[in-house]
C-alpha cells in the first residue's frame, strides 16, 4: 500500500527510460515508489533510436541488451505494443589483425549471453556496406540483432504501468540535496524521505551523489551526430550501422546522405573541434569515396559516461547503502533500461539478479 505524504520505500531521481523501468519493475514488485522527475516523462523522447546487442570487447553489455530486447519483443508495460519500428543490422569492422583476432576470441562468450555473430570476410562485409574501403582486407563481423525502438511507446509504457501499479511520478522536481544517512531528499518544491534513493538522473546522479560524499566514476560529455552531403542523386542508401571499435567510427545510410558520429571518452570540455576533425579525417580513411564530403552538425546534446564505457549500476555500501545507482551508460541506456529495471528491483528485495555486476561496480575503474 502506497504510504502517505512524501515518505516512501523507493524515491528514484530520474525522468528518462531507466528511471521509469526502475519504477514500473518495482512498484509491480509491490514497492512503494516515488520518482522525482525533472519534466514531463515523454517531453523530450525522440521518435526513434537504434538499440545494438553486440557490445565489441563488452559480454557484460551484450548480455543486458539481450535481455532488454526481449523485454522489447513482449513489451507488457504498452500491452504487447510493436515497439521494433525496423531490424537494421549492425557491421563491425575491426582495425587489422590484431583487433580482429581479439574479437574472434570472443565470440562464444558473446553467443552464450545471446548474440547472434556471423564472421565475415572482407568481401562478404563490402557486399553489406559497399562504401567501405575495396583495398581493405580485413575480415568483419555481422549482427543482425540492431533494432530501431519506439522511444515514445517505451517511455509511455513504462510511465502508464508504473502508475497502474501505485507509483507516483512526479514531474516539475529538481534535486537540490541529497542526505544518504536519512534517506532525505530536497528539492525546490519541498522535501521527501525514503528508504532507499535510486540515482537514475544520467550525469546528474554523479553530481548528487558527490554532494552526499559519494564520488561515482561518471560525468556529462557533449556528444554529436553528423550528417553528410548527399553522395547519391536519387534514391536512398541501402547501408546498415557499420561500427570501427579501434576508432569509435560510426555510420548509418540515411535518406541520400550518411549519418556519422565518433565515439570519443574525455573529461575535457574543449574537444568538439578535435573530434571533428577526427571524424572526418576517419571517415576518409575507412569510406574513401567519402574522403571529400562534407560534414554538417544534426545533432548536439550529452551523453552520461563512465571511463570503463560500462553503466555504474547497483547499490552503495556503508554510510551510502541507502544509494543505488543507475546511470553512466555511454549512450546505451535504451538498451538496457529493461534489464537495470529488473536488477534495481532485485537487488532492493534481497534477491540475486541473476547477472554478474561486477562490471558495473559503482567505484572508479581504469578506461577500456
Amino acid at each position: 500500500m502506497p504510504r502517505q505524504g512524501n515518505t516512501t520505500d523507493m524515491l528514484i531521481v530520474g525522468g528518462g527510460v531507466t528511471a521509469l523501468s526502475i519504477a514500473y519493475h518495482c512498484a509491480r514488485a509491490d514497492i512503494d515508489v516515488i520518482l522525482l522527475g525533472p519534466d514531463a516523462e515523454t517531453a523530450a523522447a525522440p521518435a526513434a533510436r537504434p538499440v545494438r546487442t553486440y557490445q565489441p570487447g563488452k559480454v557484460h553489455n551484450s548480455e543486458l541488451t539481450v535481455r532488454s530486447l526481449a523485454d522489447y519483443r513482449a513489451f507488457t508495460p504498452a500491452g504487447g505494443a510493436d515497439l521494433v519500428l525496423s531490424d537494421v543490422g549492425w557491421l563491425v569492422v575491426p582495425n587489422g589483425r590484431r583487433e580482429a583476432a581479439e574479437l574472434e576470441r570472443e565470440l562464444t562468450a558473446q553467443r552464450a549471453a545471446g548474440v547472434e555473430l556471423e564472421p565475415l570476410t572482407a568481401d562478404r562485409a563490402r557486399a553489406y556496406n559497399p562504401w567501405l574501403d575495396p583495398a581493405g582486407d580485413g575480415s568483419a563481423i555481422w549482427c543482425p540483432q540492431s533494432y530501431l525502438l519506439d522511444v515514445d511507446k517505451v517511455m509511455r509504457g513504462y510511465a502508464a504501468g508504473a502508475r497502474e501499479h501505485g507509483a507516483r511520478l512526479l514531474t516539475g522536481h529538481t534535486v537540490t540535496g541529497l542526505d544518504a544517512k536519512s534517506g532525505r531528499v530536497t528539492t525546490a518544491r519541498g522535501e521527501f524521505a525514503a528508504e532507499t534513493v535510486v540515482l537514475a538522473a544520467e550525469a546528474g546522479s554523479g553530481e548528487l551523489a558527490a554532494s552526499a560524499g559519494l564520488e561515482l566514476p561518471l560525468w556529462a560529455q557533449s556528444a554529436e551526430l553528423f550528417r553528410t552531403d548527399p553522395v547519391l542523386a536519387d534514391g536512398e542508401l541501402d547501408v546498415p550501422f557499420t561500427v570501427h571499435p579501434a576508432t569509435g567510427l560510426k555510420t548509418l545510410g540515411a535518406g541520400r546522405s550518411f549519418l556519422v558520429g565518433l565515439e570519443r571518452i574525455s573529461r575535457r570540455q574543449d574537444m568538439r573541434d578535435v573530434w571533428f576533425k577526427e571524424a572526418a579525417g576517419e571517415l576518409a580513411t575507412r569510406y574513401p569515396k567519402l574522403k571529400d564530403v562534407g560534414l554538417h552538425t544534426v545533432w548536439t546534446g550529452t551523453v552520461d559516461v563512465t571511463p570503463a564505457r560500462t553503466a555504474c549500476i547497483g547499490r552503495a555500501s556503508g554510510v551510502h547503502e541507502r544509494i543505488f545507482v543507475a546511470a553512466g551508460y555511454t549512450g546505451q541506456d535504451l538498451g538496457q533500461a529493461p534489464a537495470t529495471g529488473r536488477i534495481i528491483r532485485d537487488l532492493y528485495l534481497g534477491r540475486s539478479p541473476g547477472v554478474d555486476l561486477t562490471p558495473f561496480a559503482l567505484s572508479p575503474s581504469a578506461p577500456k
